[in-house]
């Protein structure tokens, strides 16, 4: 337990959403079915998690009335058995993140930006306008500069403080998306400056290995 523990805090290799893109895939028939079962799973899973941690954030702080007098509990349960597991397999579901805002929020605020308030909007549904769509395609991006470290064939480890930032954005995204609107929205701010500062300590460790090298080359001249 103390060994999980202690890896689980510990740098861990990102796995990237496709390891063969990058190379000569040679694995057998059988072998990506199996792959391919097993993204189908991680993907479920995911949405099950994300479905728990909505589950619970939206029947706090009161308790959901469905479960009785045990509803702070079972909203309680919810919520922390949904972060325990985000934030243990954040290696593996980063790469996400950037390709979720990437394509379905960034490519639909831009249509809307471009062609108009009623692209993609259904009858039932009031029109994003512009502004609004503006507003999106700027958080988007936003996200993707600060998330895409952990994209390519070789992503960025995911730290401690990755870990922490990515759990701690996601629980703010679902957090804004299940309260009413307002200015300014404090928990998609709350969210990015956990990423930023997760993106900071990234490009400090960078900055700081590459001194370490230049260092050692300047080092190596002289002898």
């Amino acid at each position: 337990m103390n060994a999980f523990l202690q890896r689980s805090l510990e740098p861990a290799r990102t796995l990237p959403l496709d390891p063969y893109r990058w190379r000569r895939d040679n694995r057998s028939v059988r072998e990506k079915v199996a792959s391919g079962f097993r993204l189908a799973f991680g993907l479920v899973a995911g949405f099950l998690v994300l479905v728990l941690a909505a589950g619970g954030i939206s029947t706090l702080p009161g308790g959901a009335p469905a479960y009785g007098r045990y509803g702070v509990v079972v909203s309680w349960s919810m919520l922390c058995t949904s972060v325990i597991i985000m934030f243990l397999t954040a290696n593996r579901w980063a790469p996400f993140v950037p390709a979720f805002f990437l394509f379905p929020a960034a490519f639909k605020s831009l249509g809307v930006i471009v062609f108009g308030p009623y692209f993609h909007s259904s009858p039932h549904q009031y029109p994003t306008s512009r502004t609004e769509a503006a507003e999106l395609f700027a958080f988007c991006v936003v996200v993707i500069a600060l998330t895409w470290r952990f994209v390519g064939g070789h992503p960025a480890v995911t730290t401690l403080l990755d870990r922490l930032a990515l759990t701690l954005f996601v629980l703010a995204a679902i957090k804004h998306a299940k309260t009413p609107c307002h200015w300014p929205p404090v928990q998609v701010i709350l969210g990015v400056s956990a990423l930023l500062m997760a993106w900071g300590a990234y490009r400090w460790r960078r900055a700081k290995k590459h001194s370490v090298r230049a260092m050692d080359v300047k080092h190596d001249r002289l002898d």
